[in-house]
């Protein structure tokens, strides 16, 4: 039995209610507000997707600076290629400390003979404006990685491997001229199997530093101590990789956290020091 308006107040009820509905409103009638409910559920809905969404676009941003550092090392390594048939087939030395000619990184980043600055150098490639390299990166944008997330270290955030790409009058442990007797750099023909011997690699400072990379890394410190190391080292920044350059010149992505002391040795140590 249906229901029946006895006044004039029963139907001003009844329009209320048709005027607030929901069915209401989706045709364009009545007061456009929302209840509490369907808000509480418009918010849960958007929580959802966006819970859905963010770790896809994390991955997404990840996998385009994972990319975009295998691009930088690509073209480190085809400058490095360049640079050896040109030098004795040697591969540059990781630093130059006795040929500074009286400069400094901050005064004079022409002589400051290390090995991202000299193969930049030789290809004839143009320095940044800087204020100061010691503070300010000013390399060319390949020697620093999309992925580091603190400050740029000015010198570049892939590490040379100074137990392969030996300096010149450098610290123990390794010293070019005591190694091979000359001053041009480790030959290719010393490293074995060119495509074992990681030479430059996604790397990271020491404890404490305010850098979030690293230009060179400790290899015999590394290898001997793995990732307990608190020196500068490869760093598993890409998807819990570390992104290494190989003296081939193919970028292989290692999980240099878990790496074995034996692959360590193969893939970061001369072959007479494994």
């Amino acid at each position: 039995m249906g229901y029946a308006l006895k006044s004039n107040r029963d139907y001003s009820i009844l329009k209320a209610y048709i005027r607030r509905s929901t069915f209401s409103r989706l045709f364009g009638q009545g007061d456009p507000s929302f209840t509490l409910v369907e808000l509480l559920v418009v918010v849960a809905i958007l929580g959802l997707l966006a819970g859905l969404l963010i770790p896809v676009t994390q991955k997404a941003i990840a996998a385009g600076k994972k990319g975009k550092a295998t691009g930088y090392l690509y073209q480190i390594g085809v400058l490095i290629n360049s640079y050896t048939p040109e030098n004795k087939n040697c591969l540059p030395i990781l630093i130059n400390y006795g040929n500074m000619n009286g400069g400094s990184p901050a005064s004079d980043p022409e002589n400051y003979q290390f090995w991202q600055n000299i193969i930049r150098q030789h290809a004839g490639i143009s320095k940044r404006p800087f204020k100061n390299s010691n503070t300010e990166p000013w390399l060319p944008e390949i020697f620093y990685d999309p992925a580091v997330k603190k400050r740029n270290h000015p010198w570049g955030d892939f590490g040379g491997n100074d137990s392969i790409m030996l300096g010149i009058g450098q610290p123990p442990p390794k010293n070019c001229p005591d190694v091979f007797g000359h001053s041009f750099g480790t030959p290719l023909a010393a490293l074995g199997k060119l495509s074992q011997k990681v030479i430059v690699a996604s790397a990271m400072d020491q404890p404490g530093s305010s850098w979030g990379g690293s230009w060179f890394i400790e290899g015999i410190t590394w290898v001997n101590q793995g990732d307990a190391s608190q020196r500068p080292k490869p760093e598993a920044r890409h998807g819990g990789r570390s992104l290494c350059l190989f003296a081939d010149g193919h970028v292989e992505a290692l999980d240099t956290k878990n790496m074995s002391s034996a692959d360590r040795r193969k893939y970061f140590l001369l072959p007479q020091d494994e």
